[in-house]
């Protein structure tokens, strides 16, 4: 994902819009057990400030992942806030190096930074619906297809000192 800020850097004060569509399925080697089933949409802002190239957009995607209770397969949509600072290499100072993106061509590479907004936007724990009931602990069926008639109560003997303990409510 490659866009060429040449006019925006050298205009004072000056816009640009870009509107970019790539297929990132090339990352997700990168991504265990999630495959992008789209391509990533990013619209980006790109504003000059003098000083520096202010980005401001949205990131959506939608992605293919295995929900953590049923472990059925469902896609996930993602939508995320992206807003950056661009400094042309020659303008850029040590202290700036850490915090925004340093450039020195008027092409500038946005993959890395996408994918690494993408990866911040991921639930640590993907849940199909709020109303998913996972699959029972007993026999291993999904009980949102289907209900089981396993002992639920059933107290793993190591841990049976524990139900003797005083409970505060």
């Amino acid at each position: 994902m490659i866009i060429n800020v040449a006019q925006v850097r050298r205009d004072e004060n000056g816009t640009a819009h870009f509107d970019l569509k790539e297929d990132f399925s090339a990352f997700e080697s990168e991504l265990e057990g999630i495959t992008f089933v789209a391509p990533v949409h990013v619209q980006l802002q790109v504003n000059n400030t003098g000083d520096s190239l202010l980005v401001q957009g949205t990131i959506d995607a939608e992605v293919n992942a295995q929900c953590g209770r049923c472990l059925e397969p469902f896609h996930y949509m993602i939508h995320q806030d992206y807003e950056d600072e661009w400094v042309y290499a020659p303008q850029a100072r040590s202290e700036q190096e850490e915090t925004v993106l340093v450039f020195d061509k008027d092409e500038v590479e946005l993959s890395e930074r996408i994918l690494e907004q993408i990866v911040l936007a991921l639930p640590m724990r993907f849940i199909c619906s709020s109303e998913c009931k996972g699959l029972c602990p007993v026999c291993g069926v999904n009980h949102n297809l289907q209900s089981c008639d396993c002992d639920q109560d059933q107290v793993d003997p190591r841990l049976a000192a524990l139900a003797s303990w005083p409970r505060e409510d």
